[in-house]
């Protein structure tokens, strides 16, 4: 199975600490028999967002280079995508970010995506794959920024 990792589940991967992090690893690992695809923008969204998060830019780095990159490919983003793009923002009433994720996916003939992001279940051609625990992870999301906050 073809299976797209969008940026949420990536960040959570590198910036969580806490017991909720072993549910990820052991997801991960379950997604390493399938054969896995990202693109530019989520590793762009990862650099950034595990920035935000307090991690530095080598340890994402590092992050993607030894556990992602490996067992990923890169499905690159061009401007036959644009039309694609087009359509999942007009029908389906998607963020940007959502759309070339879609686009990107049909283009590579992948159905499914592993993301906390409900807004894919609009997209009934596509078959969204999370763990049920949102909000023991926005909980500490909020947590860990309001600690940043704090110093």
């Amino acid at each position: 199975m073809k299976v797209f990792l969008d940026s949420c589940f990536l960040i959570y991967l590198n910036t969580m600490t806490s017991e909720n992090r072993r549910l990820l690893e052991e997801l991960f690992k379950k997604l390493l028999g399938e054969q896995l695809f990202i693109n530019m923008l989520v590793v762009d969204e990862v650099l950034y967002m595990s920035r935000k998060y307090g991690v530095a830019y080598d340890v994402t780095l590092d992050f993607l280079k030894s556990i992602i990159l490996p067992y990923t490919e890169v499905v690159p983003i061009d401007e036959e995508d644009f039309k694609p793009i087009e359509k999942y923002l007009v029908n389906y009433n998607l963020k940007p970010s959502d759309a070339i994720h879609l686009a990107t996916m049909e283009k590579a003939g992948i159905s499914s995506i592993v993301s906390e992001d409900e807004d894919f279940d609009k997209v009934k051609e596509v078959k969204r794959i999370w763990l049920g625990v949102d909000s023991a992870f926005k909980q500490e999301r909020a947590l860990s920024g309001k600690n940043r906050r704090a110093t």
